[in-house]
């Protein structure tokens, strides 16, 4: 299959979703490698506007509405905890949690996401687009972009020998409060777990998709 002498080609190809986890941690270049593919900043443009920021994924209108925040439970070289993600710095702030969840409860009950390393969080910031877009049906662009980003992490995820596994059953109300969105127009859209799934065969009832 021609396909495979194609090294991006076959990169795509070896991406599988896998619920499982061989090693209780990931690398802080890992996470940050899969932070960058789906939302760094790689240069800027302006227009009448100003100043618009370039990224790794396509924006429309370069409202760029998203922010990741990271639940960091077994990342080496990372201190347990609740992290906002900055594309304009690609660094990590803590930010203040009364409590360290069970990924679990963020994704719905899903008990697989337990074993999980960490979880990284879409949420937009639905005011952005709304700002430029009045039509109702702008919420679609919004919708859309959150699956630029993940795929782009995903296969920065397979490059490290990593399953990013990718949910939208999550838990608004926990999220919400977990990282403080307090206003309408915050809203959680999409999630992926980061780990090194086993190898082999898959035990039943684990997803491979």
């Amino acid at each position: 299959m021609r396909w495979m002498e194609n090294e991006l080609l076959a990169l795509m190809a070896r991406r599988r979703t896998n619920r499982t986890a061989a090693v209780p941690t990931i690398t802080a270049r890992q996470l940050s490698d899969c932070l960058f593919a789906g939302m760094g900043i790689t240069g800027e443009t302006s227009n009448c506007v100003g100043a618009l920021p370039l990224g790794m994924t396509p924006s429309g209108g370069a409202r760029n509405p998203y922010e990741a925040y990271v639940v960091a439970l077994g990342v080496d070289g990372l201190e347990p905890g609740v992290y906002h993600y900055s594309a304009a710095d690609h660094d990590l702030g803590r930010i203040s949690a009364n409590h360290l969840p069970k990924i679990s409860d963020l994704v719905g009950g899903q008990d697989w996401a337990d074993a999980m390393p960490c979880l990284v969080l879409l949420c937009a910031r639905l005011d952005r687009t709304m700002w430029k877009y009045d039509d109702a049906n702008a919420y679609r662009v919004v919708l859309i972009e959150a699956g630029h980003i993940g795929q782009n992490m995903m296969l920065a995820a397979t490059r490290h020998g990593l399953s990013a596994c990718p949910t939208a059953a999550l838990s608004h109300t926990a999220i919400k409060r977990l990282l403080g969105l307090d206003r309408l127009t915050d809203a959680p859209i999409y999630a992926l777990t980061l780990s090194t799934p086993e190898p082999g065969p898959h035990p039943a009832g684990q997803s491979i998709n």
